[in-house]
């Protein structure tokens, strides 16, 4: 909304719409991108699946810093929990995390769009930036057993203070 030297302001306020997409899906994220908190606090961490058509499985492998992180837990995401049954598996190795995790059955063996596959809650125990790195394995299969090109990866950044 502009306003003239005299005070008068104009009636309509001007308006601008604009859309920022800055992933180019299909691709698979940490929500949030970042955590901000102190030693010894938590954080939860979502990672969703972003822009895929016809996903029925996924396989994360997760890296990160033993000294620096803990996972503390993990759970499933609502992304195959809607009308079927659903099989999700998590492994954790020193340093790695890795989640399996499937649609199946139902009416349509496979879900479109975006949404959360697992929440990883972290514990952190050191000061300093640290990263949960998608180690460049994550692989996404159709209904079909087709794979589904990932376009791009974001990791997640827990800074510590």
């Amino acid at each position: 909304k502009g306003r003239y030297v005299s005070g008068e302001q104009d009636a309509t306020p001007a308006t601008v719409s604009f859309t920022v997409d800055a992933i180019q899906g299909p691709a698979i994220i940490f929500y949030p991108r970042r955590h901000i908190i102190s030693s010894g606090s938590t954080a939860t961490f979502q990672i969703k699946a972003y822009e895929v058509d016809s996903l029925m499985s996924a396989t994360i492998t997760i890296s990160y810093d033993t000294a620096s992180l803990e996972i503390v837990s993990v759970s499933q995401g609502d992304m195959f929990t809607g009308t079927g049954e659903s099989v999700f598996i998590d492994e954790s190795a020193s340093g790695s995390l890795t989640i399996h995790t499937m649609f199946m059955g139902g009416d349509t063996p496979y879900v479109s769009g975006t949404g959360t596959l697992a929440s990883i809650f972290v514990k952190a125990l050191a000061p300093g930036s640290h990263t949960l790195s998608l180690d460049g394995t994550q692989v996404l299969k159709t209904h079909t057993n087709r794979s589904i090109p990932i376009n791009e990866t974001v990791n997640g950044l827990v800074l510590i203070q």
